[in-house]
């Protein structure tokens, strides 16, 4: 996991929103006559619904490798579900930067205000309690999930602050994706066991992520069935893993 990157990506736009919330106040923290914070430029309608739609989906991956852990005792779950909690955040800063309207409102495990994420959440659930094969086999399915919708998003924008975001998000799915990939490969023989409970010193950590039914690919723009604004309702044109089937069930 390119953790070293990802920690950067949260500094520099960390950065960015205190020295614009600085930027417009004087010596004594209140806002300076002549100095006003620098524009941030407006979003179309798909990038504001993309930023969206990954903060929950980064949400809905923690909650389920949270669960998992607990389930299993497998450190892989637990040790991605941190990284998915930094991914989360760095979409939180991208929300509070385009003054968008966080879609997370509860950071409760398994906690959504869209029903398809949690539906999505408790399908995941349900196909990786079985086994500990089957849990590492949703685990591939959500960074399959994770992988296409980034790079989807990637074509959806030129902004260089929220293509910085995505492509480090991208890198460590690929990294989580293999590990999942190690871990089946191995029968599950290689997954290191935790403490009782599945997490470090039995305790569990808070997570959250996203995972959307009914988001189709296509271009960008809000063509024939393109992406509703904000909301980050379905796209009628992307089909691709995101019409009733875009959150299959294992069926390991």
């Amino acid at each position: 996991m390119r953790t070293t990157m990802l920690l950067s990506t949260l500094v520099i736009i960390g950065s960015l929103t205190l020295a614009a919330d600085a930027a417009g106040r004087g010596a004594n923290g209140k806002k300076g006559p002549g100095v006003q914070p620098p524009a941030v430029t407006p979003l179309t309608d798909v990038e504001a619904a993309d930023i969206l739609h990954m903060r929950q989906e980064e949400k809905l991956a923690r909650d389920v490798y949270l669960s998992f852990a607990q389930m299993y005792g497998c450190a892989v779950f637990s040790n991605i579900a941190a990284a998915e909690q930094r991914h989360m955040d760095a979409m939180g800063l991208l929300v509070i930067k385009y003054r968008l309207k966080d879609p997370v409102v509860d950071d409760t495990p398994g906690e959504f205000t869209s029903t398809e994420f949690t539906a999505a959440y408790e399908a995941f659930l349900a196909a990786g309690a079985g086994s500990l094969l089957g849990a590492l086999n949703v685990g591939v399915q959500i960074e399959e999930l994770d992988i296409d919708d980034l790079a989807l998003a990637l074509e959806n924008t030129d902004k260089s602050d929220i293509e910085w975001v995505y492509e480090n998000l991208m890198a460590a799915s690929n990294n989580h994706l293999a590990a999942f990939n190690r871990n089946i490969a191995s029968g599950g023989t290689g997954c290191v066991l935790q403490n009782v409970g599945g997490m470090r010193n039995g305790q569990a950590a808070k997570a959250d992520t996203v995972a959307s039914q009914g988001r189709g690919r296509g271009g960008k723009g809000n063509g024939n069935g393109g992406r509703g604004n904000g909301g980050g309702n379905g796209q009628g044109n992307r089909q691709r893993r995101r019409d009733g089937s875009c959150l299959p069930i294992p069926t390991v």
